[in-house]
Parts: structure tokens; sequence; C-alpha cells
């Protein structure tokens, strides 16, 4: 007996001893500067003469979820930038916009997210508040994780806390039944990113490399098995985690319901009959999934169908069919609650069941949050038969116009908390140009959503609209210009694709064109060196189209020089390219002191000269004509015209500057 207890006392000791030295390495590595995961907010420059520093979200912030996927997979961890100056301003109001890939805005740019919309429509309905919206979605998240992001996101003081989640429970990471929480934290300690560093990656997989083959890998969701109880348990848990953490942070939490497109898209799996039941729907499918349906081929179709149900109905694919027969008959209530029934059957549930938005009500009102009805409102805005196309551009993600409406019916729950007047907002048309949305990402996203469902295992039921997303490309496609068409054609997927088609576009001298690309490309990534770039094309595309810049617009160069400020000293950007942008926006505001200083500093920097020739030296030569320099501007001329081989052409950019 003693000697029993004795090992056990040794086992006990040894745990004990094994567990200390864990939490004492773990304690030192923790001292060790950029070894573990991102914090959500980094410092990225500070400005000593106005006291203010810039900050961002760290885009490397959500690679906490994803340490155990390589490839594209890894490198989808990456969460949009949002940078923001502190010392706020006293009266800013902060919304804290957290969910999954479609918060994120995805397939668009980040610019056309429900969180911009959002934030566009609330300065205008509350013009006495500096209103800010941080977009926090991470793709292809839980709620699990979106739990997460909720409670390193109080770190920034928000106002209020919008969650859109739902959706990605049974396939998400750290979705249901993923042992989340142990899993979670062995993946934050600083002692597991070094084991990973030192050996590669231990536990790291390989495969699958990108999301599609994930979600494939991981294989059906039988409908009747404890995995949908589950997913709805969890779901619940960790929004019970999101109420109570923004209840003890002392912030209002908005929930919102989530939509599906049912009556587009088709399921991804389906469960099927016997022989003479696929015989029937085989024959239906062939007919449904064209392009024009004659009514009577409806009927025909319709019967086929119903000879199906007779034999065996629980089947995903039958249901999804009978929805398309009856919408082309008319019939247009009894299609809706055939495409919704056929989503609740899919077993491989990429769309969430209908049960899922009763635990978001059901959570909602239990913790006193406000509820945001986004599912009412779109099928409010749809036709009879439910949400499809129309808002919607592949089984879960909206259009840009759903987008718009998703930030509109936040909007309407926020005035259920603050005194906002929503008798101030414009139409969702105007926001969509201001944000700039534009056909040549259009073009993009719905052949990137057309190949997407031409895949595994999506292909098996879309392929029709496989066909028909890529149709509605080749329809945007119509419609761009030539340039614009060249500028789609040269984008090679690094940096904005608007900004390279700004850049043809100017090229081309089509200014009234790449003023509005460049516009949106500045909307798209500010702060950074593309944005400062897209900030000077875009005032000279006003420039050379010999219109005065507006206050609105003097306002924006002043913005945008700001930025520059900050950026000066990043190595990124570099003290050459930061001279030139201030230089060229103090030109276009026609300060000709500054201008001319920092142009000129620009210019003397050799290698940047050569690069950036025509560019500097347009602006810089009116300014030393301005100044009464013209000598300095004929040797200038004389240098970078040698440099690249055109003395001639620049001498006579200065001669152009002394005719009256």
């Amino acid at each position: 007996m003693a000697a029993t207890n004795r090992v056990w006392l040794f086992r006990l000791a040894t745990l004990v001893v094994g567990a200390a030295l864990v939490v004492g390495v773990e304690g030192l590595l923790r001292l060790v500067p950029g070894l573990g995961p991102s914090p959500l907010v980094v410092t990225l420059a500070e400005d000593e003469a106005s006291g203010e520093s810039l900050y961002a979200t760290s885009r490397f912030y959500a690679q906490r979820f994803f340490a155990q996927y390589k490839g594209r997979l890894a490198a989808a961890g990456q969460m949009g930038e949002h940078f923001f100056v502190e010392p706020a301003p006293a009266n800013r109001y902060r919304v804290v916009f957290v969910g999954a890939s479609t918060v994120q805005g995805f397939p668009h740019p980040r610019r056309l997210a429900a969180a911009s919309f959002l934030q566009a429509m609330l300065a205008d309905a509350w013009p006495e508040r500096e209103v800010e919206v941080v977009n926090l979605g991470i793709t292809s998240i839980a709620s699990f994780a979106v739990a997460q992001v909720v409670e390193d996101a109080l770190v920034l003081s928000p106002d209020l806390v919008v969650v859109y989640t739902g959706h990605n429970e049974f396939y998400g990471l750290y979705g249901a039944g993923r042992n989340q929480r142990l899993q979670y934290f062995l993946r934050q300690l600083h002692l597991t990113h070094l084991v990973d560093r030192l050996l590669g990656g231990i536990g790291t997989r390989d495969e699958p490399t990108d999301l599609i083959k994930m979600v494939a890998a991981r294989g059906e969701v039988p409908l009747h098995g404890p995995g949908r109880a589950t997913a709805e348990q969890s779901l619940r848990d960790n929004l019970r985690r999101v109420s109570q953490l923004c209840e003890r942070a002392q912030v209002p939490l908005v929930l919102c319901t989530i939509v599906a497109n049912d009556a587009g898209f088709a399921p991804v799996g389906s469960t099927e009959g016997d022989e003479a039941w696929k015989a029937r729907v085989e024959q239906a499918a062939q007919v449904l999934t064209q392009g024009y349906v004659a009514p009577e081929d409806a009927k025909g179709a319709l019967q086929q169908l119903e000879q199906a149900a007779a034999l065996s109905s629980e089947h995903a694919w039958l249901w999804y069919l009978q929805g398309r027969a009856l919408e082309r008959l008319g019939r247009a209530t009894e299609a809706q609650r055939a495409f919704r029934k056929a989503r609740d059957l899919d077993i491989m549930p990429w769309r969430a069941p209908t049960a899922h938005n009763a635990v978001i009500r059901a959570v909602a009102k239990e913790h006193g949050a406000v509820l945001a009805d986004v599912e009412v409102a779109f099928v409010d805005a749809a036709p009879t038969q439910g949400v499809g196309w129309e808002w919607m551009v592949d089984h879960v993600h909206f259009s840009v116009a759903g987008q718009a409406l998703l930030a509109r019916t936040v909007l309407h729950s926020i005035a259920a908390l603050e005194a906002i007047d929503l008798g101030l907002l414009r139409s969702a048309e105007a926001y969509r140009r201001d944000l700039g949305d534009l056909p040549v990402e259009r073009v993009v996203a719905y052949n990137k959503m057309g190949a997407m469902l031409a895949q595994a295992p999506l292909h098996q039921y879309n392929g029709h609209n496989a066909r028909y997303l890529k149709q509605l490309a080749a329809m945007e496609g119509q419609r761009l210009s030539l340039g614009e068409r060249r500028g789609v054609e040269q984008w090679i997927e690094q940096g904005p694709l608007v900004l390279a088609v700004a850049d043809q576009l100017f090229t081309e001298r089509d200014f009234a064109r790449a003023q509005v690309h460049y516009a949106a490309a500045l909307r798209e990534v500010p702060f950074t060196r593309r944005g400062l770039w897209a900030a000077v094309q875009w005032g000279w595309c006003i420039k050379m189209q010999e219109m005065a810049l507006t206050d609105k617009q003097r306002d924006e160069v002043r913005a945008a020089l700001k930025q520059a400020g900050f950026l000066a000293h990043d190595p990124a950007v570099g003290a050459s390219f930061a001279d030139f942008v201030k230089g060229q926006l103090y030109h276009l505001l026609a300060e000709h002191d500054p201008a001319l200083l920092h142009l000129e500093r620009a210019f003397l920097a050799e290698d940047f000269r050569r690069r950036y020739a025509l560019s500097l030296f347009q602006a810089l030569a009116v300014e030393l004509v301005w100044a009464g320099r013209v000598e300095d501007a004929r040797e200038y001329a004389r240098l970078v015209g040698g440099e690249v081989g055109q003395e001639a052409h620049f001498l006579r950019i200065v001669e152009d500057q002394l005719r009256p």
C-alpha cells in the first residue's frame, strides 16, 4: 500500500513539475517579441508634432485561427487592416462589425462590405458624431472564433458591437464538435509557436490547400445524426458568450439573423432514392436546369417530380427542382417553401439550416440584445419565391446591393439605441456610387464565383448556376471600355484591380474614368504606398480635365497629406516617395512653397528620380518656374532628360511653363 502511494505521489510530483516547467518556459517566451500570435491592434507610426499616433488592426491577427494550415488556406488567414488615429475626437462613435467572409465583404473589395456602407449611412444619419466602423470579418470562421474576436475587439473600446454569424458551424474553422477551446488555447501558446518554427510547423496540414477542398474533405452531415444538434448548441453557446462579454463591458450588442440564397443556389449534397426515383428526377432536372423553360415543360417536369416524391420525398435536390418548376408556373409561395425545404435537407450544409436563425433570435431575446432581423429584410425585398441571385453571388455571400441592404438593416436596429435621423439617408445607388461599385470588379467577382461553383463538390447540382454566373460576367464585360478591358487583362492579382485599371485609363488619357477608379483605390488601400499613389493620380485626373478642386476634394487631398505624414518613415513607403506624394498634393492645392520643397527633395534622390521621371518633373517644373528659378528648371530638365534619353521632351516641359 505504501509503495502504491509512493508511486502515485511520484507521478503527481512529476506532473506538477512538468506543468510548472511548461508555465515557466511559456512565461519566458512571452518576453520574446514577435514570437506569439499577432495582437489585434498594432502601432504603426507616431507624429511628435501633433501628438497623434497611427494604429491598425493587424492583418496577421486572423492567422491564429489558421495556424494549422498551409497553402492558400493559410494565406486566407489575413484580415483586412483598419487604420485609425488616436487620440480620437471626443464625438467619435465606433462600431465593431464581427463575422466571417460575408462581413469581410467577399468576394468584393472591403470598401464595398456592409461595414463600409454602414459607416457612410450612419455618418449621414448622425452628422453630430464622427462615425467609425471597424470591419473584423475573417474568412471561414465559425461562431467560436467570432466570439474570440469580439473578446479581443473590446480593446478598441467600441460603442457598439454588431455580429453576423451562423453559416460556418459545420465546416468553418473552429466549428462545432472540434475541441474548440483546447485547440485554440494550445495554438496561442508561445511555446507552440516556437516548436512550429523549429520543426517547420508541427501538426501543420499540407492538404487541403484551399477552403473548397477543406470543406469537401469534411464530408456530409447526416440529416438525423447528432451533428446538426451539436451545431445549434455550439452557435447558442458562442452567441451567449458574445452577449455576456458585451454585458460585462457595458457595450450594446446587435445580433443579426443570417440570409442564404434559397431560390437560386442548389444544394451541395443530397440523398437519392431508388433507380425509378433517379430516372424521374433526372428527366425533370434536364428540363429545369436549362436556360429558358416553357410553362408546359415546367408542368411536365413537376409531374415527374411529384411521382418521384411519392416514392421518396426527403431529398434536397428533389425539393430544389420542385421549387424551380413551381416558380416557373407562377406558384411563388409554394416555390419558397420548396426552396427552404431543400436547404434544410442539404447533407452538405454550406448554408445554415433555417433552425440557426431561431437560435439567434432566442439568444437575442434571452440577453436583451438588439435583433437586426436581416433574414426578414431580405425576404421582404426579394420576390415571393425567396432570396436569390438578385441579392446574392453564391450560397451565402451578398451582391454589393445585398451588402448595402445588410448595412441599412443594421442601421435601423441602431435607431432603437441612438437618436439618429433615418430621414437623412440617401439611396442605395448613391452609396454604391460613392464607395466605388464598378463594373470591372463585378466582372471579376462573377467569374470567380462561376469558377467556384464549377468545382467539386459544388458542380454536381450547381453546374447550371456556374454557367449563369459566367453569363453575368460576360454581360458586365460588355459594359467596359477598351481601356478598362486592357486594365483587367494586365492585372496580376497584386494590389487592387481598380488601381491597375485606373493606371491603364490614365495612360490612355481617359481621365474621367481614371478619376473614378483612383477614388475607389484610395478608399480600398488607405495608409499604403498604393493608396498614396492613387491619391496623387486622382488629383492629376481632375487637373488634366482642367477642373478646379471643390472644397470636398481639397479636404480629401489634405487627408491624403496627413496619411503621407504618418507613412514618411515607413520603409515600405520610403522617404523619397513620401516627399514625392507630399509635393504633388501641395502642388494640387497650389501651396507652392511646400510643394517645391518636397518635389525638389524627391528629385535629388537619383534612383527615385529615374523611376518617376515624368510624373515628378511635370509638377516640379511648374513650381520652379513659379519661384523664378527658370535656369534651375532647365538644368534639372537636361539632367533627368539625359538619364532617360528624352532631354528635348523635358526641356519642352519647362518652355511650356514660360508661355503666357
